[in-house]
């Protein structure tokens, strides 16, 4: 049960978080990733070292952060598309992703690569947040539910392959200096519709 402490000690933990992150960006936007220390990250946000590894545990554990906020405006866009289908609302999923790396400066996108050079397979395999993985279960029910998505496949599955998939095609965006971000995240948005959508539906594959 939540009570009224417990709400003011969510909000303040997450007034600390952001505080943290945002000193971070800041910093990160005038030098490179490897200059900027935790120390100095600390003394902007007006924190201790013991907090920001509480919440973090590493520099490149900020990354966390980066994806919690990705979910929530995923979480907004999808509120605004009321009527919009199953299929429409992945398309939008997609487009969020592509829009935030695109928007990410050089220092987010080597946080990003530190944590997946030094994360386990345990800490790979749930690299999204846990209200990304349910707002893409909770879409793929909606399809089911409407006969747009096949029944054959538990919707939590379905949500963890999706964001897997999507992870795998940016983690690879990250490792080099191509372009395939958006054409290699469509595709595998294509692909993962034909095999939801429910026999004579209208799932298929389609644009962003």
């Amino acid at each position: 049960m939540t009570t009224p402490d417990t709400s003011l000690r969510d909000r303040k933990k997450r007034r600390t978080r952001d505080r943290i992150f945002d000193a971070a960006v800041e910093l990160f936007a005038g030098r490179p990733y490897d200059d900027v220390t935790v120390e100095e990250i600390c003394e902007r946000a007006e924190g201790g070292r013991a907090t920001f590894f509480r919440f973090y545990g590493s520099k490149a554990g900020l990354i966390g952060e980066f994806g919690q906020r990705l979910s929530e405006r995923m979480a907004q866009r999808l509120e605004q598309m009321p009527a919009s289908t199953a299929t429409e609302q992945l398309w939008a999923v997609q487009d969020e992703i592509v829009t935030a790396w695109g928007r990410s400066g050089p220092s987010t996108r080597e946080m990003a690569r530190e944590w997946i050079r030094n994360a386990t397979a345990a800490e790979l395999q749930q690299a999204h947040p846990a209200e990304m993985l349910a707002l893409v279960a909770d879409i793929v029910r909606e399809g089911q539910a409407s006969g747009e998505f096949t029944t054959a496949y538990e919707p939590d599955f379905v949500a963890w392959i999706v964001l897997a998939s999507l992870a795998s095609i940016t983690a690879a965006w990250l490792g080099g200096a191509d372009d395939s971000l958006a054409p290699g995240t469509h595709d595998t948005i294509s692909f993962l519709l034909s095999g939801l959508a429910a026999p004579g539906g209208s799932g298929g594959t389609g644009s962003g």
